[in-house]
């Protein structure tokens, strides 16, 4: 059946901008009622609220990943691996998600629509694929709820007086804290998230300008540059391949992937303009936290330091060890109180990201659909106190064990997760050219196109296979140890568990793989219908507007900004 789209009239927003309607029509298989009036900017798309700024978007897209996996699981990369596998494993990660990032910018700005990569998977390879890379990436997420606020707990062991509160309370207040920021619309989430983002960004920088001038000899206890001295004293490859492999999957955890973007385009104002806003960006993030940072860290603190290998929480965090050596006390606890509120943030978004992945495997028909249902305000509860409930309940798990213990399991599922994660993603985006190419689809009439395909995406799933048969020999052969199975599936079982859902899923539902030629892209015609709408608008703003002298176009702007003055302390 055919998709048939009528541009509606001009209208005005609850915000005071207008924007373009489409109307369906009778036989339309985009999967809106047909006659109803699609308002893009403001509409509810299958009970979401369109309500997240380009701005929240694109400052969550820059300071979503920074977390645990970096203020503290960096030191432990550095302490097994040593600095030349540490910058060798974080700049291969980089690369893979880099490429990922173009991947899911392409899929996502040309059907920016709720179920993220989820989504685009289903779509564009095979519904049992999606079923497993859905419960991947959600378990996923809800292992890093409590991987985060054991985190929390442990950066506030960096102060002895915090010892007189039981972990079970910290957990409870920590989990609550989180939950909190949940409840509420997803606009005030994204209020939080600009906040947080904004103070995760600023720690991180002062604290990389403070190790560019401690490693060139501005800092009188490092005794003149310091510079490559640890990698030649005591070593740059400590325990050869085996260091690689723990430095690729900690950095696996630290690099938080594009799937956010995609997980929430169903929730943002304009989109399509959102999503380029914030993957264009993302390059030089790449860049900065995850490669220059790591070589300054490498270059300030050894390898052998003892609180590097006897500390936990952010006492072993190289980032205040490098303060600490350099004589800065004051300055390691502000960084302290710092990472405090940068893990809290990520506590919030892995909460957040965890109950829209569930909700979105309902909404697909990929799960049982009481996950689905959503308020009035576009939450969906249920996944929420499901995803919330799970990851806190497994936090518990601590009270019975050592943070560190427990902080290293999650992190190595969520590690070896992230790898398979990516290599579909890689998958569905060469599918998705694919079915472009099969039904006459010029890519470069896409809003957002990868400059990398397809070279890219086979270097993406090259990497992937190494990632994955690296942390295999290292699962088999771990430090210090003879194999055992515990510290096989401690570290490798995600990869099996993925294969048993994707073969069990496809055995059931006898699901096929998706051809070229059936791919529904129709609904991107709503979103190219918005565009030419808006391009019209800007058109006619620009050929009427009259030239006026830059002196009464600086006095209509200041007679403007006067009378919204007056009116508002009116109004008060």
């Amino acid at each position: 059946m055919s998709s048939q789209l009528k541009s509606g009239p001009l209208e005005a927003s609850p915000e005071g901008k207008s924007c373009a309607n489409i109307t369906t029509e009778a036989g339309s298989d985009t999967g809106i009622i047909p006659g109803s009036v699609i308002d893009l900017e403001n509409s509810d798309d299958n009970g979401w609220r369109r309500s997240l700024t380009a701005r929240q978007v694109v400052m969550l897209s820059i300071g979503g990943g920074i977390g645990t996996g970096l203020w503290v699981g960096t030191g432990t990369a550095l302490a097994k691996g040593g600095p030349g596998a540490c910058a060798i494993g974080y700049i291969l990660v980089a690369i893979a998600i880099y490429i990922e990032f173009m991947s899911i910018g392409e899929m996502t700005c040309y059907k920016p629509l709720y179920g993220g990569y989820i989504r685009q998977t289903m779509e564009y390879v095979d519904k049992a694929a999606a079923f497993a890379l859905g419960m991947n990436y959600w378990f996923a997420w809800v292992l890093i709820i409590p991987a985060e606020i054991i985190a929390c707990v442990s950066v506030l062991q960096y102060w002895p007086i915090t010892e007189k509160i039981p972990i079970a309370g910290y957990i409870t207040i920590f989990l609550v804290f989180m939950s909190l920021f949940n409840i509420f619309e997803v606009k005030w989430y994204g209020h939080v998230e600009v906040v947080m983002n904004m103070i995760k960004v600023t720690a991180l920088m002062i604290i990389m300008f403070f190790m560019v001038i401690m490693t060139s000899g501005g800092i009188p206890a490092t005794h003149g540059p310091i510079e490559f001295r640890y990698w030649k004293d005591p070593g740059a490859f400590p325990n050869g391949f085996k260091g690689i492999c723990k430095a690729v999957l900690q950095a696996a955890f630290s690099c938080t992937s594009a799937g956010y973007i995609a997980v929430c385009a169903g929730e943002m104002i304009n989109p399509r303009r959102t999503i380029k806003k914030a993957i264009q960006p993302l390059f030089w993030r790449m860049v900065l936290f995850y490669v220059v940072n790591i070589w300054l860290v490498t270059m300030c603190v050894p390898w052998n330091d003892p609180d590097l290998n006897n500390k936990s929480g952010t006492l072993a965090s190289p980032f205040i060890i490098a303060v600490k050596r350099a004589g800065v006390p004051v300055l390691a606890d502000i960084l302290n109180g710092l990472i405090l509120i940068t893990v809290t943030a990520c506590g919030i978004t892995a909460i957040y990201i965890a109950s829209r992945a569930l909700t979105s495997m309902s909404e697909l028909g990929i799960i049982h659909p009481i996950f689905s249902k959503k308020d009035t305000r576009g939450r969906p509860r249920l996944a929420l106190i499901v995803s919330g409930t799970l990851g806190g309940g497994l936090t518990y798990l601590n009270c019975n064990d050592t943070a560190q213990v427990v902080y290293s399991w999650l992190s190595s599922l969520v590690g070896v997760s992230a790898f398979l994660g990516w290599a579909l993603i890689y998958i569905s985006h060469l599918r998705f050219r694919a079915g472009l190419r099969a039904q006459g689809i010029d890519h470069r009439s896409l809003p957002f196109y990868s400059w990398m395909v397809p070279w890219g995406q086979y270097l993406g799933l090259v990497l992937c296979f190494c990632f994955l048969a690296a942390e295999l020999y290292f699962a088999l052969w771990p430090f210090g140890g003879e194999p055992s199975a515990e510290g096989f599936f401690s570290t490798y079982i995600s990869p099996p568990l993925f294969a048993i859902d994707f073969l069990l899923y496809k055995w059931y539902f006898k699901t096929k793989f998706v051809r070229g030629k059936d791919m529904n892209f129709r609904q991107a015609e709503w979103f190219d219908e918005f565009d030419r709408k808006k391009a019209e608008e800007i058109a006619i703003a620009t050929a009427t507007r009259t030239t006026e002298p830059r002196s009464k176009l600086l006095l209509r702007f200041w007679k403007k900004g006067w009378d919204v003055l007056m009116t508002e302390s009116e109004k008060k």
